[in-house]
């Protein structure tokens, strides 16, 4: 009967998914102003799926900024199949992607038109939370959907500076994200890992 039980659990274990979750606030002069989650499941056929969501609002001498950021990815034996990202500003659209694999390329269709490349876009923005970037060379940004370069000003540390002009840097212990840094033209926006 033991062993009946056991094999019952192990088939029905087998079918069910494995869902990492990690949680961070969003600051600005030492203030919170939002918060952002991002989960990565991995499902019995291999299939891994990472999504981040962020909302955010602060007030900058008489603006009001009303951020949201909402990406997904899926990937399949280490493959992006597809993407999308959403950003609203003022709860308005403000920028959007999606990526796809046809068999062949990466079809990518943007708020700012149509690409295609054939580069697997290893370390996404949604991904590097999961996974080891010591030895990443270039990062796909998904919202101006281009690589981007990586630096590493030290073995915790990752940088790199986007075409819409931001300069990121990623602070991690034991392989693990621990606090950003995001640097815009108004000020910088820390978010800090609280669990």
């Amino acid at each position: 009967m033991k062993q009946l039980l056991a094999s019952f659990f192990l088939l029905v274990t087998g079918f069910v998914s494995a869902v990492e979750t990690q949680h961070f606030d969003i600051l600005l002069f030492g203030d919170k102003i939002g918060s952002m989650t991002v989960n990565h499941e991995i499902k019995p056929d291999g299939t891994e799926t990472f999504n981040f969501e962020s909302g955010s609002r602060a007030k900058i001498l008489w603006i009001v900024r009303d951020n949201y950021s909402h990406y997904e990815m899926v990937f399949k034996n280490g493959k992006l199949l597809s993407g999308s990202y959403t950003e609203k500003e003022q709860g308005k659209l403000s920028r959007w992607g999606k990526i796809l694999w046809d068999g062949t390329k990466y079809n990518v269709e943007n708020y700012s038109g149509k690409k295609s490349f054939t580069e697997n876009p290893v370390y996404t923005i949604s991904s590097i939370y999961f996974g080891d970037m010591r030895n990443a060379k270039r990062i796909y940004y998904d919202a101006e959907a281009e690589f981007v370069s990586v630096e590493h000003p030290d073995e915790n540390t990752i940088e790199f500076k986007t075409s819409d002009g931001h300069r990121n840097v990623y602070h991690f212990v034991n392989g693990k994200i621990q606090s950003m840094e995001f640097h815009v033209s108004i000020a910088t926006v820390r978010i800090v890992r609280v669990d």
